[in-house]
């Protein structure tokens, strides 16, 4: 899926620096499936050709989806789209900065309809046809945290338990790989929970235990937010760290 070196210059035609511009036909490239996850982008000097502008130019423009965790730089190697990582956060033991392995568990995806907090998150009409996500993170095998995720049902028609599971139940790799589309996240929110009877069940805790509610409102890299997720973790044992 590599680019030639040989096509022509494309102009870059608008009001938007030009980095800037250099930066959308990068992120069109990657969301129409030029380049996959761990592939090598072109050169700078091929991508300056490419777009009629200078090398100067295309730096900026990849250090902007470098600081977006879209590309990743390897020195001596050049420039690759960077894997598409569930970014949920990590878990990790009171005082040791190190993240531990986790799995995560499909438990259900199922068909509803926006209530209030949703279709404020993912700007929808309330009531609107909604497919929601959830799973479960372990820790070492022990149960840790509950992902709630929601999308619009027409924007991912077709989604089902079977592609998810094929994902290794990475939604961001369901996103790109089925749908066609990169999504990065917002900053997390935070707030106080305590478990009710569905999550104390699945965590291992007693109802109304302590909860860490973190939600996270991610959108593709030229579109509106497309997910909004809840994640609901302990708090008793280990840390979250986004």
């Amino acid at each position: 899926m590599s680019a030639s070196s040989s096509r022509p210059a494309a102009e870059l035609p608008g009001r938007q620096p030009l980095y800037a511009q250099v930066r959308e036909r990068i992120v069109q490239g990657i969301e129409q499936g030029e380049w996959d996850a761990g592939e090598a982008l072109p050169s700078e000097f091929e991508l300056a050709d490419r777009f009629g502008v200078s090398q100067g130019t295309v730096r900026k423009g990849l250090d902007s989806l470098v600081g977006e965790g879209v590309l990743l730089r390897r020195q001596g190697l050049g420039t690759f789209i960077a894997q598409v990582d569930d970014d949920w956060g990590k878990a990790e033991l009171p005082g040791v900065e190190r993240a531990l392995d986790t799995s995560l568990e499909l438990l259900a995806c199922a068909r509803g309809n926006a209530g209030e907090e949703a279709a404020a998150a993912l700007g929808l009409r309330r009531g609107m046809a909604l497919l929601t996500v959830k799973r479960l993170v372990r820790v070492g095998g022990e149960p840790f945290a509950v992902i709630e995720s929601y999308v619009a049902a027409d924007r991912f028609d077709g989604l089902d338990a079977r592609r998810i599971k094929q994902a290794n139940c990475n939604l961001r790799t369901v996103w790109w790989r089925e749908f066609g589309l990169r999504v990065v996240s917002s900053s997390p929110q935070f707030r106080a929970g305590v478990a009710g009877r569905e999550e104390a069940r699945l965590l291992g805790v007693d109802v109304d235990s302590p909860l860490l509610e973190v939600a996270r409102i991610a959108g593709g890299l030229t579109s509106a937010p497309v997910e909004w997720s809840v994640l609901r973790c302990r708090t008793d044992r280990y840390v979250y760290r986004v």
